[in-house]
């Protein structure tokens, strides 16, 4: 077999192809998720294109590729044929833990941080990882954490990603206008300028006869009262906020959440 036979585009494969599966029974999420990464990994090689310098790489043309760099390197250059010099333009191989890896070029000045080519059976994973850890932020900043460490996933797989991710559908579901709450702080500059009060119900484990914690709290200093309560009705919460007031002072104003307590 030549070395222009071995990167040619190989026929369009399924996802088994490139995913082993385990024969153990998996809980139901796990199962979902191989699913879910089954699917994606198929879409993928549907909308392809069978060009040599296709972005995505079959574990197959992943291994090849990196198989003919170290034989390129191993000749001198009056001895390399026009793929192999291409490809070492484009391509280099790093060795991490006795693993070869494929990474882009480096070209003299520009960025010199190391950028992986990641096999297709790895792109889910990746995508996942990083929309994870920037918080489900979308498109635009999911490539762009990506991109910090990886050269070939496309703004297109991971518009497919994030198209079937779940939280993601949960966010497009709610109202518009729920995200056009402003919620501003409140702020104190003095103590007693704001008390702020709630009921703690702990009749699931009462102290004797007592089943309630009135909590007062002044917002400026924190400083925090607490009265025990036989219960929660306005007669004795009034009465308690009372010797609280005549103690320590009454608030400009009290805050109190209007809950069921």
């Amino acid at each position: 077999m030549t070395s222009a036979s071995i990167l040619s585009p190989a026929k369009i494969a399924t996802a088994s192809s490139v995913t082993t599966f385990s024969k153990v029974l998996m809980p139901k999420t796990v199962n979902k998720n191989m699913k879910l990464k089954n699917d994606f990994i198929d879409k993928i090689l549907r909308i392809r294109n069978e060009s040599l310098n296709n972005p995505v790489f079959t574990l197959e043309r992943y291994n090849q590729t990196i198989e003919l760099i170290n034989n390129a390197k191993l000749k001198s250059s009056a001895r390399r044929n026009d793929q192999e010099i291409s490809l070492l333009k484009t391509y280099d191989v790093l060795n991490l833990s006795n693993q070869d890896k494929l990474v882009k070029k480096i070209q003299g000045s520009e960025d010199t941080s190391i950028k992986y080519y990641v096999p297709i059976n790895e792109v889910y994973d990746v995508i996942r990882i990083a929309h994870f850890n920037i918080g489900h932020r979308g498109i635009k900043y999911t490539l762009k954490e990506i991109k910090k460490k990886c050269a070939n996933i496309t703004e297109k797989q991971v518009k497919l990603f994030i198209s079937e991710c779940n939280e993601c559908n949960i966010k497009r579901a709610k109202p518009k206008n729920s995200s056009k709450l402003v919620v501003r702080p409140i702020i104190s500059n003095d103590f007693h300028s704001r008390g702020q009060v709630d009921l703690i119900d702990m009749q699931s484990s009462p102290d004797g006869k007592f089943k309630f914690i009135l909590n007062y709290q002044d917002h400026f200093t924190k400083f925090c009262i607490l009265r025990p309560l036989k219960s929660k009705t306005a007669a004795e919460v009034a009465y308690n906020l009372l010797d609280i007031f005549t103690t320590f002072g009454a608030p400009a104003i009290l805050q109190s959440d209007n809950g069921r307590e």
